[in-house]
C-alpha cells in the first residue's frame, strides 16, 4: 500500500502543474528579452518592410559577375535594437543577406572617401549622407559561377543610388575584412552598378 501511494505522488509531481497564462506571458517576455528588446512589456511590432526593387546589371563588373536581374528585397527589423536590412537576390542564385547599418558610412575616424569609389554620372559631387551601408549576414555563392562572388569573403557593402527622370542606378561596393571602416584600400574587392528603368 505504501508502495503504490509513493508512486503515485511520484507521478503527480512528474505531471506537474499545467502552464498558467502568467507562465504564458513570462516565456514570451523572456524570448523577447533574448532577442534584445529592452522593455519585454512592450510588444514589438516592426514596421513592414517596402516592396522589392528590380535592377538590371549595367557596369562590365556587374554583367560579369551578376548578369542580368537583381533583386533587392527590403526585411523587417528582428528586434527593436536591431535595424532592418535587405537581401540582395541575382539572376544566377548569388544572395546576400544583410543587415543597415545607419550612419555607418561616415564611421570612425577615417571612413573612405566616397568620391573615389562611387561616380555621379550626372557629374554632381558624391553626397556621402546618401551612401547607404549594410553589414553581411550571410551569404550564398553557387558553385558554378564562374567569378565566384564579389569577394573572398563579402563583409559589407555600401550603395549609393543616382536619380534621372525614369531611370535609377544603383553602385554597389563590396568590402572584405573584419572591421568597418576598412584599414586600407585594399578591402575594397570592385564597385558593380545596376540600373532600374520606371
Amino acid at each position: 500500500m505504501r508502495i503504490a501511494i509513493a508512486a503515485a505522488l511520484l507521478a503527480l509531481a512528474a505531471c506537474g502543474p499545467s502552464p498558467t497564462a502568467a507562465d504564458k506571458e513570462a516565456a514570451e517576455a523572456k524570448q523577447r528579452e533574448e532577442m534584445g528588446q529592452d522593455d519585454p512589456g512592450i510588444p514589438f511590432n516592426p514596421q513592414p518592410p517596402g516592396p522589392p526593387r528590380t535592377y538590371e546589371a549595367m557596369s562590365k563588373t556587374a554583367m560579369s559577375f551578376t548578369p542580368g536581374v537583381l533583386t533587392l528585397t527590403p526585411t523587417a527589423q528582428k528586434s527593436e535594437n536591431l535595424p532592418p536590412g535587405a537581401v540582395f537576390n541575382f539572376d544566377n542564385g548569388y544572395k546576400i543577406e544583410t543587415t543597415l547599418n545607419p550612419g555607418g558610412a561616415m564611421m570612425g575616424q577615417n571612413p573612405p572617401d566616397w568620391s573615389k569609389v562611387f561616380i555621379d554620372t550626372s557629374g554632381a559631387k558624391i553626397d556621402p549622407e546618401q551612401v547607404t551601408l549594410y553589414d553581411v549576414d550571410n551569404e550564398v555563392i553557387p558553385n558554378n559561377l564562374p567569378n565566384g562572388g564579389f569577394c573572398k569573403k563579402v563583409a559589407f557593402l555600401a550603395t549609393y543610388t543616382v536619380k534621372s527622370p525614369g531611370a535609377e542606378d544603383m553602385t554597389i561596393a563590396a568590402y572584405e575584412g573584419d572591421q568597418w571602416p576598412p584599414k586600407d584600400e585594399t578591402a575594397l574587392c570592385g564597385t558593380f552598378t545596376y540600373s532600374a528603368v520606371h
